[in-house]
């Protein structure tokens, strides 16, 4: 296209914008959306799914794909003889009906040659970004120290990502042993990674129940690093604010508010959905309504705060 047709083409759009209905403009807000910034479902709760009954789950869901499990004992395990193929067809038979693999949960977490090997497969695939495993703190060492640790195995997860085109998330986790979850000493960590290679999945959820009315600090703290998020709710439910309640996204301490703050700071990238009021444990194919219906009235909730 040339310049002058490139002109003509976006007066065209601006004027057939300026046009649209209120209902019609946030149809294209949802394609653009769609398109830059896809909708996971976490789906280890369909582990026991074929590709085709998963592929079922997400149009039921209206989510644009799945975060599987792509480790141990997941929905494909790495360590299986017919790892490669079973991939390949899980994202050909998603392929086939308009859905994708977003984001591959793994349990990689340093760069070693089982993992290098793991990541050009999932490369080889089309399978763009994963999800780390999670760094723990051990006892009796200074934990700046160990974030400098985990730090230096950021970089060279980064440099391999680089190096394959892959985008690689840590997603914040609730606990007092989970590197992450105090937030800022994910700016430590991150500091000297490209935001591009490998970021933080901002788990809203784990920020709210870890953090307390400082939380958008926390989020501040870590903002350059931001590269994806993460959603599902929780609320205080005892007077002393210590036990909490997983409740329906949207029904607890995480809003359209925070989740627009968190969501203008990241490039595109896939978004990832869970469900953790219903647990984690795997349903038998057909034995899945419910579930299924929680991802639906969950994605249509964060549809609705993307538009």
């Amino acid at each position: 296209m040339d310049r002058r047709q490139f002109i003509v083409n976006a007066g065209s759009l601006a004027m057939t914008t300026h046009l649209l209905t209120k209902a019609d403009r946030t149809l294209l807000a949802d394609d653009v959306n769609q398109e830059k910034f896809p909708i996971a479902i976490f789906g280890k709760v369909f582990q026991k799914h074929s590709s085709t009954q998963l592929a079922d789950v997400l149009e039921q869901t209206d989510a644009d794909g799945v975060e599987a499990t792509i480790r141990s004992g997941g929905h494909v395990d790495p360590e299986a003889k017919d790892f490669r193929p079973q991939l390949a067809k899980m994202v050909s038979t998603l392929a086939d009906r308009g859905k994708r693999l977003l984001i591959a949960a793994t349990d990689v977490n340093e760069v070693t040659p089982a993992n290098r090997e793991l990541l050009r497969i999932l490369a080889d695939n089309g399978v763009k970004h994963y999800r780390l495993g999670y760094w723990r703190y051990e006892p009796g060492t200074p934990m700046i120290e160990q974030t400098r640790v985990f730090a230096a195995k950021a970089k060279e997860l980064a440099a391999l990502n680089h190096e394959l085109g892959l985008v690689g998330l840590y997603q914040n986790h609730a606990g007092k042993d989970y590197v992450g979850s105090l937030i800022w000493d994910l700016a430590i960590v991150f500091q000297d990674v490209p935001v591009q290679d490998l970021g933080v999945a901002l788990d809203l959820r784990h920020l709210r129940a870890e953090i307390g009315g400082s939380y958008l600090t926390a989020v501040n703290a870590i903002r350059l690093y931001l590269r994806s998020v993460y959603l599902k709710d929780t609320k205080r439910v005892s007077e002393d604010g210590q036990e909490l309640e997983e409740v329906p996204l949207g029904k607890g301490m995480v809003n359209r508010a925070l989740f627009k703050d968190v969501w203008k700071s990241i490039a595109p990238a896939p978004i990832s959905v869970h469900v953790e009021y219903l647990g984690q444990k795997p349903h038998e194919p057909g034995k899945d309504a419910v579930v299924i219906d929680a991802y639906k009235n969950d994605v249509a909730t964060l549809r609705a705060w993307m538009s």
